[in-house]
């Protein structure tokens, strides 16, 4: 058996969520109403995204690069969290929504090789456009953007045990296929709604808390 981590960056890994700080930064009237609703679940993700990067001109992705790089918080506990999953064997894949030029520098940083999946910006023509990394699959209904169950589709082997760590409703897909998910923010929100097996986090090392208690109810499930 395989206990494999599939955790989020916007929000998780980083302490903000990057695409909405970015869209408050360079647009904040135009892209205020498809942030609600794609919070709202009124508007897909893929193209609440879509929409919101292409009223960004081109001319401004060394800017929103820039900015995305320096403002960038990286939550308590991640590298002892990843060297403690390390120990175990555990494989941590980050699966997010995000894009290569925020994501990557961070994972980049860390002594232990961690897989990434992550969407790009193309900048050639006269707006933003998102490149996505990974679509949904014939089991998805679809509209995720990158599409997180997909992936853990791809990573799935036999008897792999899959534990969720996420913040947003981005993530709430990818948590009804785990067997454990580590929540917070609304995405804690929506799996007590609905009693999944969780446990509430503000930082990675309350992660590593639930890890290290043995008695914890996270190995009821990935036992």
């Amino acid at each position: 058996m395989t206990v494999r981590i599939i955790c989020d960056f916007d929000g998780t890994i980083a302490e903000q969520d990057m695409i909405t700080s970015i869209m408050r930064a360079f647009v904040p009237t135009e892209s205020a109403p498809l942030i609600a609703a794609v919070q709202a679940g009124e508007l897909s993700v893929r193209k609440g995204v879509e929409q919101m990067f292409a009223l960004i001109p081109a001319e401004k992705y060394p800017q929103v690069v820039a900015f995305a790089q320096a403002h960038t918080v990286v939550r308590a506990g991640f590298e002892a969290f990843i060297h403690r999953c390390s120990e175990l064997g555990w494989p941590v894949t980050v699966v997010s929504g995000g894009f290569d030029f925020f994501v990557e520098p961070v994972i980049q940083q860390l002594s232990t090789p961690v897989d990434v999946y992550c969407n790009q910006i193309e900048h050639n023509g006269s707006h933003l456009a998102v490149r996505w990394a990974v679509d949904c699959d014939a089991a998805c209904e679809g509209g995720c953007g990158l599409c997180k169950p997909s992936v853990m589709r791809q990573l799935q082997a036999g008897g792999t045990k899959f534990v969720v760590i996420g913040d947003g409703v981005t993530d709430f897909k990818a948590a009804q296929a785990a067997d454990y998910v580590f929540a917070r923010a609304s995405l804690l929100d929506l799996v007590r709604r609905r009693q999944m097996p969780a446990s509430s986090f503000e930082t990675f090392y309350d992660v590593i808390q639930v890890i290290d208690d043995g008695g914890s109810e996270l190995y009821a499930h990935i036992s």
